[in-house]
Order: structure tokens, then C-alpha cells, then sequence
């Protein structure tokens, strides 16, 4: 073979993946050596950082018998491989002593490993290279972001597997820093020796957060925000409406939320909380509909989201205006008409099944409707039986007349099977275990088995004797047979029902949009009414003597954008117990697009009349107008600009006699409409644009009722914090955040926040409102006032050359934390404080079985995080809902989830309780907070009482601090 050209060796040598022989020989050699140098290698190698295969295994045996307390010469090695079949391998017994004889000494053992692990980390980095190259090639590769996530992984985990700096350290230099910290502490006379947290109680008991602290801050979810249970909400990719403990039970609930813009989207809960028994209020709006909550349960109000406790009667709450939600698990159209006229119009608790009305072409189409059911047929109970003055009424019962042709054509059907399988009627009847008379009246057509006889003949025969269905079948010929119209209503809940006890069926939420339409078209014909009344307004309403099913309807209704309002009708029937109820679709748009997407079966004339009055009237809603916090919005937007500006400005005509009626006595609430022109004169202004376009319909609360103690449950939303339940808008981190503003404030270090429930937009707009002392609803509205615009200011000048990083990825891992806070520390630093909301929503890949072994690494992890970038680490946790159930709710160390590893690794724990939560009529715990240390492992443990301000979000000492004086508090 020719020389190679030296340009060629120089490639050859390059890809030769870097490694050194001799030092790897002369660590094993020095090993078998002097045994002892095993304690300054140990530590700093594995097997996989030799090169050679020969060398790994080697050093694999010396491993297993340095554990077990062996001596590592040339004998004893070779004993192990010859054990293991691996001396062979490895080149015998000479190799071994060419590894002895080849090493002068094991004094400089230390070196050589040094160099078998850089040579062992530069393989690493080729190999994380080639992967990261191999991916970014690949014809149809990852996303680039998803390959940049991978290639930082591959490299910090090379890091991560460096050996670690330290060990034991003796006495003397012990001693010696011990000494140098109490003259540190000494010369401090009495000052904090951490971070200040902002809290001088808290600092008292704490000296500050410590350098390399993990600092657990654990509450409750949702501190009271609560559901009852029962209380229903959309599933958007069904059509279902199911119960939030259903939810809850199943840790899965796709839902409905609403967007800062007011527009309803899709989303899903992260969490779910089984709260307890709770005081509960129900909550109903002029519309009629309602929602039981607890007093802490947010609505969202013209002044932006409100506690129950805080919005009075007359207060404007905001509500879907449409649910476009339908499903997807298709009817017979017979079944879809059948249950809406039984549940209108229906008789279920006799016999038979009922159908009373008094219109010829309703009859006729519930006739037709069952006569799809197999082997029944209506007949007319005439009046004379009930009384002149009574409706006429149809019963579903069995048709002799298709019973009979029917059992003719089963015995025909058997007598031709019988023969072509050449069984006989005695042969039949033994395999059947009946008699031979009961086999000659099947084949004569004078009987037929009874239903499990009849199931088995089948089954025999091999073969459907009428039909596909053997159930319908049967029904069809047997005589004493189910009434499958009876049977179908009984699968549907619907009976054995009185008027009013009747329910909406669960399958009826989860049809299509047409057959949906066709349901309420055929329940208005029975039930419902349309007409244009004397003063010319137009009318549409349906009424039930069930609230239940009439508030179903509001619902479904509302599911093709109708509006409709539930009253409590007068009773003017002696004999009725309970008045009943009427539905009225309230607006014009509405009633225009029921009688467009819905419409009444046989009373179409009535419709078309009132469309034609509708059609001749002007768009308006008296109802559908926004809060008259809107109005003051307006008017701060014009400032001191006339209207005549304004309009010029937009070059549109001053209307003559223009009147804004956005104050004085004259002041209206403002129109969609109206706000849509307000924003054009205004240059386009977002937030009216947005409520004049939103999803919402701002409804009047009526009546705020308590319903006493009550199982509760509740929900947590990621990025929106709220849902859509019973058609109606419910809401759903504080302290740690005011840990995060004081570091910001104090230090000119770093602070990085992982927030994976919150969006960072979000926590900005709140830490502004904090620090600015300004209501947290004006903020995330923009409804600032004149004397919250100084406090803004200054808010933001505290932050703007702060060095605040705040990182909202969900579901991070320790490795992805780590990674990041590298990043942030090269480019700007060592760290003040690192702050990871929530601890429960990280997660570690390949733990998907073991929650609590997750917990256990991610508790470790942060630990070493709080090492490793030496500052303290604040970690959000969350509590078990145990503690719900005692008569005191203060947390104790117990009531930490998954609290063994946490409580194992933490240095400081504490519990944030808010009394007026769980008491909210005793006055004195009103804006007191407390904060438990559970633990500290250099300091004392105790209870910290501080002030919470809830329209600021913000934790306060108990007596005023410098801030409250830079703000003029």
C-alpha cells in the first residue's frame, strides 16, 4: 500500500475521534499499581470515557471489585474477566501485564484521568454535533426551533455529566471559614445577610432569602373560587353539557373561555380542585339564568373581574351571546320529532304513551313520526271520553292490524327455514327444550316464543327471521312484546315523567345543527307561540311548567345565537300547585334568526307575519347594551375635545341636536351600535371596537340567594383564567410575585421568573398594578383614571433598567430550566433570585407512571438549581385539598403535595392563608394575611401577619412601608 499524501493523512487523522491510549494504559495501569489511588480517580471517571473497547471492560471489573473491597492486580483482573468470559477479550493475561509493567507510577494517576475525560467530553461534542447535523439534513426534519431545543439539550446534558467540584474538607480550613463568616456577620451589625424580601417581619425571622436556599411558597388554588357541584358546562367538541364534578373526576375538560378582546374561544383546564363544602350563593340574572358560586368567585363586570362578595344587585355581569356549539351523534328524524312532541305535549306516566293537542296537523305529524317505530299505531281517545273540553288525545299503543300479517309472515319465514335446513318441528322443539305444540303455533302463526326463546330460534336458524334488528323484530310480532315507543322514551329519561319533572334529554345536546333546529322547531309548535302584538311589536315565546327544561331550551336556543329570557308566568288555574314558566326571545336580531334558522311547524303564517313587521322596523335593543362604566371610558377617551371635533376630525356630519347621553340625567347605557361609532371617532380605539364586536351580552343580576354549605369544585384555565359555566362568564400568585418585585427593585442582579400558568404579559400588567398601587381592573382594561396615570409612570420608571426576565413556556423541565438560567447568567450575570411558578406543572420526560418519583427529582433538581447558581431558588407548590376538611384550614407540613421529597429538600416552607377567605363575615381578619414558616433550617419557625390588598394584588407589612410614601398612600 502507497504512502498516503500528507493532505490525506491530515483528513484521515481528523476524523479519528480524539482519545489518548497511553493515558488511558496508564490509569488502569497505575490502578493495578497502588490500589489506593483508586479514591482520586473514583470519582471523575466511568467506563464509557475510555476509547478503546478493552480499556472499558478492564475498568468495568475494577469497579465491581473495588466496591467489593478486592485488590486490582494483574491476578485478581484477570480472575474477574476469566469469570466473566471477557479475558479472552481483552488480550489475555500478557495484556494485563503489559498494562503493569508499562506504568512507572501511580503518582500522577490524577493527570491521566484528566485527560481520558476532556478526550472522553470532545467525543461527546462530536457525537451531540453529528446528531444535531444528521437532523438539520434529514429531507423531511424536525422544526427548526424543535431542533435548537434538542441541540442545547445535547450539549447542557454533556455538561451536566461533568465530575463535580468539591469533597470533604478538613478541620483546618473548616475553622477557617467558619471564623471569617461570624467576622462577615459581625461587621454587618445586625444586617440582613440574604436578599430582603421586601417584608421586614419576614426578613426579621429570616435574615433575607439565603444564597443556595430552595424556598417553598405553598396555598390552596384558587383560595375559595369556587363552583357547586353539579353546575354544568359546554363541551365544545360534543355538544355534551357535563357536570364539573364529572370533570373533575376524569382530570379532562374541554371547555369554553373568554379572551381579554371578549371573544369565546376553545380551551381545556390544567388543573382541578375538589374544594369541599363551602357557603354558596346562587347567582340570577334578569334573562333568567343562574349559577351557584362561592362569594370569592369572580364575575366579570364593567369594572373588570369582580368577587361575588363585591357586585350588588342591579350590577351588569357579563354572559355568552352565543354558544356555536353543536355535536356530532346523528337521529332518525322520527326519534328527534317523537322527543320533542313527548316532551311538549306528551303523557308518560299511564300505560301507553300520550300525545295531546288540539292542531289536526301536529297529530298527524306525530302519527307519522311513530308510525317508524315497529308494530304500534295511534289511535284517537275520543272527547267524549275526557270531556267535550279537553283536546283531543293520541295513544300509542300496539297495531293488531300489522300485528297480525306480520306473525303470519314470521311463521312462513320459519316453516321455509325449517325445510331447507331439513329440521323437523320435533327436531326444533328438543333443540329448544319446548314443546312440539308450541313449534306447530310458531309454524300455523297462532304465537310466537317468548323473547329469550325467540332469540335463541334465531341464533339456531341462523338467521334474522324478519329483520336486522332482532329486538324491533320481536316487538313487531310478539304480543305481549315492550311498546318500543315506550321503551325508546324510557332510554331517553323521558319516562315516567310528570310536566313538571320533565328534563331535556343528554342526547338531545349532542345533535347536529339541523336535526337540533328540527328538535325546537317541532317543541315551539306544540309550546311555543309567535305574533305581532297590538302595539306592534313582534312576539316569540315558548312555556313549560318545568324551569329545568325551560332553561334547557334558553340554552339550546342560544347555541344559534338567540337571546331569550326566562319569566315566572301568573297562575291562573286554581288547581295548578306551581306556576309555570315562559321563555320570550328578547331582541330583534334574534327573533329574526329563529324564525330564519329555526322556525314553527305549522304555524309558519304567524311567522312570516311577524318577519314581515320586523323587516319594517329599525335595528334596535333597549336590552343589549353595555355597562355605564363604558360611558365614563368614552368620555375620558374625548377628553376636552368637543364632539363638533371629533366628527370633523372623521370626517363625518355632526347629527343636529346631537346628544351623547353618556352623562347627567339624560345618561343611557351605550349601544353596541353606538360604542362601534364612538371607537371610528376616537381613531379607531381597540377596546370600544372590541365590546361593540364582542361575545359577550352584559346581563343585570337579580337576586344574590345563599344556599348554605355545599360541595364545591373548581377549575384552573391557563393564559385566561376563566370559563363558560351554566351560559354564564366565571374567573378562576400573588405573594411570590412580590417577592420577584422587591428582588427586581433591590438588586442589579438578574431575576428570572418561570411562570407556566400565567402569561408573561400577564404578570407584567399585574406587577404594574402592584407597584403602582393602581386597581388591577383599570389596568388590565385600560381604564385608567386621571391619578392613576402619575403611579403608572413611576411603576414603570422603577422597572424599565430593572433586569426582570420572565419565561412562560408550559411544562418545563428541570434541564430546560437550567439551560435557560445559563443562558441569562452568560449574558448578564450572576443571578438575585429564580422564581418557578408552579412547581407541579414541571415535568421530567420518562416519569409519565410515577407522579411522586417526578416530584421527588424535580424537588432534588431545584435544590441543586439553588447551588449551582448560588441565589435562592422560590418555587410555588400546591396543597392537598385535605386540609378543606378540617375545622381550622391553616396548612400544616402534611398538607404539601407529594410533600415528602419537598420537605426533605427545602430550606425554607411557607404557607400563605387568608382567613377572610374561609371566614368572610368575621371583620376582623378583613385584608389580614398570614404566612406560616413551616420550616427553616437555619432559623426559627412561626407566623408572619401582613396586609392584603386584593385590587392591587399585593402583600403588604402590616404598618406602611417606604413605597406606600413614593406612591402618596
Amino acid at each position: 500500500m502507497q504512502d498516503q499524501p500528507p493532505a490525506d493523512q491530515e483528513t484521515a487523522a481528523l476524523k479519528l475521534p480524539p482519545h489518548s491510549l497511553e493515558a488511558e494504559q496508564s490509569v488502569l495501569g497505575g490502578l493495578m499499581l497502588d490500589n489506593q489511588a483508586w479514591d482520586h480517580i473514583s470519582d471523575r471517571l466511568v467506563a464509557d470515557d475510555f476509547y478503546r473497547y478493552e480499556h472499558r471492560l478492564v475498568f468495568n471489573v475494577m469497579i465491581h471489585l473495588a466496591e467489593s473491597g478486592q485488590p486490582m492486580d494483574v491476578v485478581t483482573l484477570s480472575e474477574a474477566l476469566e469469570d466473566r468470559d471477557q479475558l479472552d477479550t481483552v488480550g489475555g493475561l500478557a495484556f494485563l501485564a503489559e498494562l503493569a509493567r508499562n506504568t512507572p507510577s501511580a503518582s500522577n494517576i490524577r493527570a491521566y484521568a484528566d485527560i481520558v475525560r476532556e478526550r472522553a467530553t470532545l467525543r461527546k461534542l462530536i457525537r451531540a454535533a453529528n446528531q444535531i447535523a444528521e437532523g438539520a439534513f434529514a429531507p423531511q426534519g424536525r422544526p427548526a426551533d424543535e431542533l435548537l431545543n434538542e441541540a442545547e439539550r445535547l450539549v447542557f446534558q454533556i455538561a451536566e455529566e461533568r465530575p463535580k467540584t468539591g469533597g470533604p474538607i478538613g478541620m483546618s480550613d473548616l475553622l477557617t471559614k467558619a471564623v471569617d463568616r461570624i467576622d462577615e456577620l459581625f461587621n454587618l451589625k445586625g444586617e440582613m445577610t440574604g436578599l430582603s424580601s421586601g417584608f421586614r417581619d419576614l426578613d426579621g425571622m429570616t435574615s433575607g432569602l439565603q444564597p443556595s436556599d430552595l424556598v417553598i411558597i405553598a396555598g390552596r388554588p384558587s383560595m375559595g373560587k369556587c363552583l357547586m357541584s353539579g353546575s354544568r358546562l359546554v363541551d365544545p367538541d360534543t355538544g355534551a353539557l357535563v357536570t364539573i364534578d364529572e370533570l373533575v373526576a376524569r382530570q379532562q375538560a374541554p371547555l369554553l373561555t373568554l379572551t381579554d378582546d371578549f371573544k369565546l374561544k376553545q380551551s381545556c383546564a390544567s388543573a382541578f380542585v375538589d374544594d369541599g363544602k363551602k357557603p354558596v350563593f346562587r347567582v340570577r340574572t334578569v334573562t333568567g339564568r343562574e349559577v351557584a358560586t362561592t362569594l370569592t368567585h369572580p364575575f366579570l363586570t364593567g369594572d373588570g373581574w369582580q368577587p361575588l362578595e363585591k357586585i350588588a344587585v342591579g350590577e351588569r355581569i357579563a354572559v355568552p351571546r352565543e354558544i356555536p356549539v353543536f355535536g356530532h351523534d346523528a337521529m332518525p328524524e322520527h326519534q328527534v320529532k317523537t322527543l320533542a312532541f313527548m316532551l311538549a305535549d306528551g303523557g308518560t306516566t299511564q300505560t301507553c304513551p300520550m300525545f295531546t293537542n288540539n292542531s289536526p296537523e301536529l297529530r298527524a305529524d306525530f302519527t307519522q313520526a311513530v308510525s317508524h317505530f315497529p308494530g304500534v299505531t295511534c289511535r284517537l281517545v275520543e272527547s267524549a271520553e275526557k270531556g267535550a273540553d279537553r283536546a283531543p288525545v293520541l295513544r300509542v299503543s300496539r297495531d293488531a292490524a300489522r300485528f297480525h300479517p306480520l306473525r303470519e309472515q314470521f311463521s312462513q319465514t320459519l316453516r321455509e327455514k325449517l325445510q331447507a335446513k331439513n329440521i323437523t318441528g320435533e327436531a326444533l322443539a328438543s333443540l329448544l327444550n319446548v314443546s312440539k305444540a308450541a313449534v306447530s303455533a310458531w309454524c300455523n302463526g297462532n304465537a310466537v316464543p317468548v323473547q329469550t326463546t325467540y332469540m335463541r330460534l334465531c341464533e339456531t336458524l341462523n338467521m334474522p327471521l324478519m329483520g336486522d334488528n332482532l329486538a324491533s323484530d320481536y316487538s313487531a310480532v310478539a304480543k305481549n312484546a315492550p311498546n318500543p315507543v315506550r321503551q325508546f322514551l324510557e332510554a331517553h329519561g323521558v319516562w315516567a315523567k310528570k310536566a313538571l319533572h320533565k328534563r331535556m334529554p343528554d342526547g338531545i345536546f349532542r345533535l347536529p345543527k339541523q336535526q337540533l333546529a328540527l328538535f325546537l322547531n317541532r317543541l315551539f309548535a306544540c309550546d311555543g307561540s309567535a305574533f305581532v302584538q297590538a302595539n306592534g311589536q313582534g312576539r316569540i315565546s315558548y312555556a313549560s311548567s318545568s324551569r329545568e327544561l325551560i332553561r334547557d331550551v334558553q340554552h339550546l336556543l342560544l347555541r344559534f345565537g338567540i337571546l331569550s329570557k326566562i319569566r315566572e308566568k301568573q297562575n291562573h288555574y286554581a288547581n295548578l300547585r306551581q306556576s309555570p314558566w315562559e321563555l320570550e326571545i328578547i331582541d330583534q336580531a334574534s327573533q329574526k334568526r329563529f324564525i330564519q334558522d329555526v322556525g314553527i311547524f305549522s304555524k309558519e303564517q304567524a311567522l312570516e307575519a311577524l318577519g314581515d313587521c320586523l323587516n319594517t322596523k329599525r335595528t334596535h335593543s333597549n336590552r343589549d347594551s353595555l355597562p355605564k362604566s363604558v360611558n365614563r371610558y368614552v368620555l375620558a377617551k374625548k377628553g376636552e375635545r368637543s364632539w363638533s371635533e371629533l366628527f370633523a376630525q372623521s370626517d363625518e356630519p355632526l347629527p343636529v341636536g346631537y346628544n351623547s347621553h353618556l352623562s347627567g340625567r339624560s345618561e343611557r347605557f351605550l349601544s353596541r351600535q353606538r360604542a362601534a361609532e364612538y371607537a371610528r371617532l376616537l381613531e379607531g380605539d381597540v377596546y370600544l371596537e372590541n365590546l361593540a364586536s364582542s361575545d359577550v351580552y352584559w346581563d343585570e343580576v337579580v337576586a344574590i340567594e345563599p344556599l348554605g354549605m355545599q360541595q364545591v369544585y373548581d377549575l384552573t384555565v391557563d393564559d385566561t383564567h376563566n370559563f363558560v359555566a351554566e351560559d354564564i362568564c366565571v374567573h378562576n400568585t400573588t405573594f411570590a410575585m412580590n417577592l420577584v418585585e422587591h428582588a427586581v427593585i433591590a438588586s442589579d442582579k438578574p431575576v428570572m421568573v418561570f411562570s407556566m400558568e400565567m402569561p408573561a404579559e400577564s404578570l407584567m400588567l399585574r406587577m404594574l398594578s402592584s407597584l403602582g398601587r393602581i386597581d388591577q381592573t383599570r389596568v388590565r382594561t385600560g381604564q385608567l383614571e386621571d391619578e392613576d396615570w402619575p403611579r403608572l409612570t413611576s411603576a414603570v420608571n422603577l422597572l424599565k433598567d430593572k433586569q426582570l426576565f420572565i419565561d412562560d413556556t408550559a411544562a418545563l423541565s428541570p434541564n430546560e430550566m437550567r439551560s435557560r438560567i445559563r443562558r441569562v447568567v452568560r449574558e448578564h450575570g450572576n443571578m438575585a433570585l429564580i422564581m418557578i411558578d408552579y412547581l407541579q406543572l414541571m415535568q421530567i420526560t420518562g416519569f409519565s407512571e410515577n407522579r411522586t418519583g417526578e416530584i421527588s427529582e424535580i424537588s432534588r433538581s431545584l435544590k441543586g438549581l439553588a447551588k449551582e447558581f448560588n441565589c435562592p431558588v422560590v418555587a410555588l407548590s400546591q396543597l392537598n385539598r385535605s386540609l378543606e376538611q378540617r375545622p381550622n384550614k391553616r396548612p400544616v407540613m402534611s398538607d404539601l403535595r407529594e410533600s415528602g421529597a419537598i420537605e426533605q429538600d427545602a430550606d425554607v416552607i411557607a404557607f400563605v392563608y387568608r382567613d377572610e377567605v374561609y371566614n368572610p363575615d368575621n371583620p376582623d381578619n378583613q385584608g389580614i394575611a398570614e404566612l406560616i414558616i413551616g420550616k427553616q433550617r437555619n432559623g426559627p419557625i412561626g407566623t408572619v401577619h401582613m396586609a392584603f390588598i386584593g385590587r392591587y394584588t399585593r402583600f403588604e407589612d402590616l404598618a406602611p412601608d417606604s413605597y406606600g410614601e413614593a406612591f402618596g398612600d
